[in-house]
């Protein structure tokens, strides 16, 4: 599967879809605070990879001049640089297979002893690398800032707060080479692999349980102090506890549900990409969501006398109710070139819905939000159909959007999209081009239905009108 501005996956039930969503999540959640993750270049073995051998940087002479100086450089060129990205991907690729893919799905390891990720760069044109400067903090005082400048790597140690000293080495970080090579991890696959925010098929029920969940947490708090304090308990590991209660859920529903409780405590300030997307999401519920203090509540907007409402989130329908996360994501989380990933988004909404949500994540894109969907919804991907096809040129373009009631926000490039179908345990590429995707899956059961209606219809006798 290539990732696309616009990634869509169809196919029948249990075809794998959500698994591979989940685990593509997984690995873009985790792959900065892999175990060991740091230490990858310093054992940098070219007999693994087959690549011709190539030299680390000397992470702790940089961390001495650093030390010395608050600057250092040294040369390196662009094609040792993609050398150095590909081999850091294959082996978290690698090393994620073998413990991560387990750990996504909270899942015994031989439950997955057989399954694999490969994650690739496809950029052969080493000219085109993005290597933009970058920053990260180094401890509450300093950061480290990397840039690429005419064929050397700049790094240089900035300070935090008034005060904070740049070159005196006992204030520096004592393992400022460890954490040298995770800012040149980051440095090299940041702006590859994109921040991942997931919606699972589990939202409607953690947006009902959710408090719930909170109530059993602390009953959970409250167990553990009790065992601490309780002298009689001897040998007895409160850890067990926590590994007998605690559910057993996958990564992105976790995830989900840690994204939930946290809302009511939100007090963070609208997100850049809020203005352009709110009209879609408002439209489809005809109404917003607040926080207010403990609970999230959901109020209409309807301006007929006696028909506004403002109710807890557990008392609205199951539409409002799933779209609630993707609300507060894209109101206060969602940035450029973040990765939206949404398992079966049209569920719970009318066909109405699933149309307003096709021009929804087609204005996430214009932003410069990705987005991957896995789907059963044919209503959702004709509408993007339509909005590749307003994406060409034809005559009285203008007059044609209005009339269809389209803006030129509403647009999808072709290029800009990625599609497939989930079968045969793997994934068949769809065709695309200006007048969409060539998506099989529902017109064949499309078809096949209306030849059932038709043949049914030719035998049913009409009554005769009276």
């Amino acid at each position: 599967m290539e990732l696309g501005d616009l990634t869509i996956i169809a196919g029948r039930n249990n075809t794998g879809k959500t698994y591979l969503a989940y685990t593509l999540y997984g690995f873009l959640k985790m792959w900065q605070a892999w175990p060991g993750v740091n230490r990858v270049l310093h054992s940098y073995d070219s007999s693994i990879d087959g690549a011709h051998s190539v030299e680390a940087p000397d992470f702790p002479r940089i961390s001495e001049q650093l030390r010395r100086d608050g600057r250092a450089s040294f040369q390196i060129d662009k094609d040792t640089l993609k050398k150095h990205r590909d081999f850091l991907l294959r082996t978290l690729s690698h090393d994620f297979s073998e413990d991560g893919i387990p750990q996504v799905f909270s899942a015994p390891d031989d439950h997955f002893e057989n399954a694999s990720i490969n994650v690739i760069c496809d950029e052969d044109d080493t000219q085109g690398m993005d290597l933009s400067p970058i920053d990260f903090s180094l401890d509450r005082e300093h950061y480290l800032s990397i840039d690429y400048d005419a064929g050397q790597l700049v790094l240089a140690i900035g300070k935090t707060r008034v005060g904070a000293s740049l070159t005196a080495s006992p204030s520096l970080p004592y393992d400022l080479d460890q954490q040298l090579s995770h800012g040149y991890l980051l440095f090299l696959l940041l702006r590859v692999l994109p921040k991942p925010f997931v919606l699972s098929a589990e939202r409607f029920g953690i947006s009902l349980f959710y408090r719930e969940l909170d109530f059993t947490k602390n009953q959970l708090v409250d167990l553990l102090q009790k065992l601490g304090d309780d002298r009689s308990q001897r040998g007895f590991s409160p850890f067990l506890v926590v590994d007998n209660v605690t559910s057993r859920y996958a990564l992105p529903i976790k995830d989900n549900i840690d994204y939930t409780r946290s809302i009511s405590n939100r007090r963070a300030a609208e997100g850049e990409l809020w203005t352009e997307l709110s009209g879609e999401i408002r439209k489809m519920t005809d109404g917003d969501y607040r926080s207010a203090g403990d609970e999230i509540r959901f109020r209409s907007r309807s301006q007929r006398k006696g028909h506004s409402f403002n109710i807890p989130l557990h008392l609205a329908s199951s539409s409002v109710r799933g779209l609630s996360d993707l609300y507060f994501f894209l109101r206060y989380e969602a940035k450029r070139t973040d990765l939206l990933i949404i398992d079966e988004p049209e569920s719970h909404l009318d066909t109405r819905n699933q149309i307003e949500l096709a021009r929804l994540l087609a204005r996430c894109v214009g932003t410069g939000l990705r987005v991957l969907i896995t789907t059963h919804s044919d209503y959702l991907l004709k509408e993007i159909n339509n909005l590749v096809m307003l994406a060409q040129e034809f005559d009285s373009k203008d007059a044609i959007l209005k009339k269809l009631r389209y803006t030129a926000d509403d647009v999808l490039d072709p290029s800009s999209i990625r599609a497939y179908v989930a079968e045969n345990g793997g994934l068949t590429e769809c065709a695309i081009d200006g007048f969409g995707i060539d998506m099989p899956v529902f017109d064949k059961t499309i078809d096949s239905i209306n030849r059932v209606s038709v043949e049914l219809a030719s035998h049913v006798r009409r009554e005769p009108e009276s």
